[in-house]
């Protein structure tokens, strides 16, 4: 009904976009103003949330352009607005189009949209874009030779980057064990669609592509717990890798891996 109401999509991409980014960074950005004088978190914050927007309101338009079950009979101005909805909807659950009628390659994005989810401590869920941004400038550290992640002229230290990758490979493992236990309890839906809804349940996103009803009931208690996990697991797992980061008394001798 308000999918050509910009004015109501407007405020509601703006109260989604600011749930996602965290009330930290709100207050950080209400303080120092200045991009220079933010914390590195912010900016890592506001340096991959935008990307990931454009990322995925570009795919978006350019996967549903032509689809007549969703984009395709609309202005090119609305196309542009939808598209951009869309993508900053992937941690809220709202949607002006049926997921039912996307194309495939527009359900991929947004599961990998929803799997990151927003930033760390907002209200969003995934494995939140903390966790990429650290995976990510570590990769880029590691391709530029640098020994020791780094960014904006702060380095992070080591022990944070695997807690990331740890919160990010585990998250990986459970979101793998859900689809997997939800394919083999649903065998008459596809494959992508599964993967849809294990994504949005397990990010707590609340999208669908409209199968949840027709599922069975153990496909319903996949879900379920799915949820439960997705919103407890990964912040958990963070509170115990947190606890227990103790130096050791001792270290074992070092020898290296072949890798590749």
């Amino acid at each position: 009904a308000f999918q050509s109401d910009g004015a109501v999509l407007g405020i509601l991409a703006a109260l989604i976009f600011l749930g996602a980014i965290s009330y930290g960074v709100i207050i950080d950005v209400a303080q120092h103003r200045r991009f220079r004088l933010l914390g590195l978190n912010t900016k890592l914050i506001l340096t991959f949330i935008p990307i990931m927007l454009l990322l995925g309101a570009g795919l978006f338009l350019l996967f549903e352009y032509s689809n007549p079950d969703t984009l395709g009979a609309l202005p090119v101005s609305q196309k542009l607005t939808t598209s951009m909805f869309e993508a900053v909807n992937y941690t809220a659950g709202f949607s002006t189009i049926d997921y039912a009628e996307a194309n495939q390659g527009t359900g991929f994005i947004m599961s990998a949209l929803m799997f990151v989810g927003g930033a760390s401590a907002s209200v969003a869920g995934g494995i939140k874009i903390n966790t990429l941004a650290v995976v990510m400038v570590a990769i880029a550290s590691t391709i530029q030779g640098r020994a020791h992640a780094s960014a904006y002229g702060r380095e992070i230290p080591d022990e944070q980057v695997k807690r990331a990758l740890t919160v990010g490979s585990i998250s990986l493992g459970m979101l793998f064990l859900v689809i997997l236990f939800l394919t083999m309890s649903n065998t008459t839906f596809d494959f992508l669609s599964l993967i849809f809804e294990s994504v949005s349940a397990f990010s707590t996103v609340g999208l669908t592509t409209g199968i949840t009803p027709d599922l069975s009931e153990w496909g319903h208690v996949v879900l379920v717990v799915a949820m439960f996990v997705g919103r407890i697991g990964p912040f958990t797992l963070v509170i115990a890798l947190a606890q227990n980061s103790e130096t050791g008394r001792y270290r074992y001798a070092e020898e290296h891996v072949t890798i590749g």
